[in-house]
């Protein structure tokens, strides 16, 4: 998980962002002083209480700044929103768009791919990694078994067979570098869990 003083960090960056305005000040006071429930993530989806903040400047269309729900009821501001947050001890799932977010280191070490990742990381890592080898296993079968069949078949029947087999190796691949992303992730993960909290 991301380390608590990199929280912070996020959360004041962000605060930087909203400049003078007093209800997002407001919101982000209560987030700091909540840090150890506050979760970056990309996608909100099944978050107990989920804080949506759109900070993007360079964009055609204006966006809504600011979405938010507890427990599947929208929240109209930010003080509905921290008097609801107060009466709960759920993880405070926040997403949160600005320009360069994808490129924005101090946002990437802290920003998680979903909520599932929140309520468990190394439990949500695993089970992403267990459902990658039964992909690649079932797909190393199909090889095989397309491998044994080429014997004794038809010029017609090896030339489709070949092209399974193609198909296998190219979706090996992808599999392969998935994992090694997976992989990637985890000794982040790892490394961030091991610096000295604040």
């Amino acid at each position: 998980m991301p380390s608590r003083a990199k929280k912070l960090e996020a959360l004041y960056n962000c605060g930087f962002m909203v400049g003078q305005n007093p209800w997002f000040a407001f919101l982000f006071g209560y987030l700091v002083g909540q840090v150890d429930r506050v979760h970056f993530v990309q996608d909100l989806t099944g978050a107990e209480i989920a804080i949506h903040l759109d900070l993007r400047r360079k964009r055609i269309w204006p966006g809504e700044p600011f979405r938010a729900t507890v427990r599947g009821i929208t929240m109209p501001n930010t003080f509905t929103l921290v008097r609801s947050m107060e009466s709960s001890d759920a993880p405070i799932c926040l997403q949160v768009d600005f320009d360069g977010a994808e490129d924005t280191p101090w946002y990437q070490e802290v920003v998680l791919p979903g909520v599932s990742y929140v309520k468990d990381l190394h439990e949500a890592v695993q089970e992403e990694s267990d459902a990658l080898w039964k992909e690649m296993d079932r797909t190393l079968d199909i090889y095989r078994e397309c491998k044994t069949l080429l014997e004794g078949a038809s010029p017609e029947r090896r030339r489709e067979l070949q092209y399974y087999m193609r198909l296998a190796e190219d979706q090996m691949r992808k599999l392969s570098a998935q994992m090694d992303e997976l992989n990637r992730q985890m000794k982040r993960i790892t490394s961030q869990e091991q610096e000295p909290q604040d």
